[in-house]
């Protein structure tokens, strides 16, 4: 017996409440969509269009994380074109992507398994592109998903990027009939600063994903909080205390998923015979941090760097909230950073608005006599959660490379 098969001992589970946690993994697809009828019969209805001899060039499907949009998506597209020989859908998640030319190369990969080495450039690997989608059927549906993540870079211009991808000539000469669904997450603006032609071509259809309610996240979850538990070991009444706490929190199924794990991993570890609402408690703060911070390392530079604003100042070992617009234009015109994201004190407003939409700050307006009337910002959770996500932000982002962490 070595120290090892002690360990394994000690930390197998004993009489634990599942039959099957794999059913709770949130990355798996499901049997069947629950929730999102409305939103399949749109994307039904767009992509039936080649009926009519028409796709529209973009479709963009808008939502917050964990609300179905990627599963969705590709399940309509999916079934569809397995049902009509005139039709190919390719799939690219462009959330690893860190350049104009690595996510055109992703979309070439899709379509051909190889990429362009990078002598060739853009112009080569659009030149790949359009080679290969001649060979595709009659009508192509290129889902982009994460296109949120698309960032500016010091070689390509997204608008010349989406312009050729929407309408270039490449593309055109050759008759390919494209159609392309940019998933990305609600409220979100991509900082791509396009330019009106491609504006334009962008505005067609929309399919918008809401958070899930409390009934919705409860048909999502039904048939798989079933096959994850034992008989008898997840109350009803506890069952629909998590759901109502999941949808009011964060209204995202994955988030759920993860809740409903981690609450029976606690029932097994105290050696209940239940899950009880209490350890759905002790598990929906870890839950909520992780949730936010996922929401965090997903936010555009300029909407990040404000909340390193409105978290910026200290008072003593805490940090001070709330704070003043002037407080975080002097926290983000800080000499460390680029000058192009040095905001003024306008855009630091615009954004205050996308973060308090977001859930994520909210405002009141504080009457101070003779000073006027101030706003006044602060983060609807835990502060620290921002600095301690401050670092790996930095690491993903192209823009904020020269933010200190100290």
């Amino acid at each position: 017996m070595s120290k090892y098969d002690d360990l394994f001992a000690e930390t197998a589970p004993a009489n634990s409440v599942f039959a099957n946690k794999r059913a709770l993994d949130p990355l798996a697809d499901p049997a069947e969509i629950a929730a999102r009828d409305s939103q399949e019969r749109a994307l039904a209805t767009l992509i039936n269009g080649v009926h009519d001899g028409y796709l529209p060039p973009t479709v963009s499907i808008y939502g917050p994380p964990g609300t179905g949009k990627t599963l969705t998506t590709r399940r309509i597209c999916r079934e569809f074109a397995a049902r009509h020989d005139d039709v190919a859908v390719e799939y690219v998640n462009l959330k690893e992507c860190r350049t104009l030319f690595s996510a055109a190369n992703e979309i070439l990969f899709a379509l051909t398994g190889a990429k362009k080495g990078a002598y060739e450039g853009l112009d080569g690997v659009f030149t790949g592109i359009w080679t290969a989608l001649e060979a595709y059927p009659e009508w192509t549906v290129l889902v982009l998903d994460e296109i949120d993540h698309v960032q500016h870079d010091t070689n390509y211009d997204p608008s010349d990027f989406f312009y050729r991808l929407l309408r270039g000539e490449g593309r055109l000469s050759r008759g390919i009939e494209l159609s392309v669904w940019l998933i990305s997450n609600e409220l979100l603006e991509v900082d791509l600063r396009l330019d009106s032609r491609v504006e334009s071509a962008m505005s067609d259809e929309q399919v918008f994903f809401p958070p899930y309610d409390s009934d919705a996240l409860a048909a999502v979850l039904a048939p798989r909080l079933e096959r994850a538990f034992r008989d008898g070991v997840l109350p009803a009444d506890v069952r629909d205390y998590g759901v109502r706490e999941a949808a009011r929190r964060w209204g995202d199924a994955r988030k759920a998923l993860t809740l409903f794990r981690q609450a029976g991993e606690t029932a097994t570890d105290r050696g209940l015979e239940t899950v009880t609402d209490a350890c759905i408690d002790a598990n929906l703060e870890t839950t909520e941090r992780e949730a936010t911070i996922d929401k965090l390392l997903d936010l555009p530079e300029n909407h990040f760097l404000v909340l390193t604003g409105v978290t910026g100042w200290s008072r003593g070992t805490e940090i001070k909230q709330p704070v003043t617009t002037a407080e975080i234009h002097e926290v983000v015109q800080d000499d460390a950073l680029p000058a192009d994201l040095r905001l003024g004190e306008r855009a630091i407003r615009d954004v205050i608005t996308d973060l308090e939409t977001m859930g994520l700050v909210e405002t009141w307006i504080d009457a101070r006599g003779a000073e006027g009337r101030v706003k006044q910002i602060e983060t609807t959770f835990d502060p620290r959660w921002v600095r301690d996500v401050i670092e790996p932000y930095v690491t993903e982002s192209t823009y904020l490379a020269t933010l200190e962490t100290d």
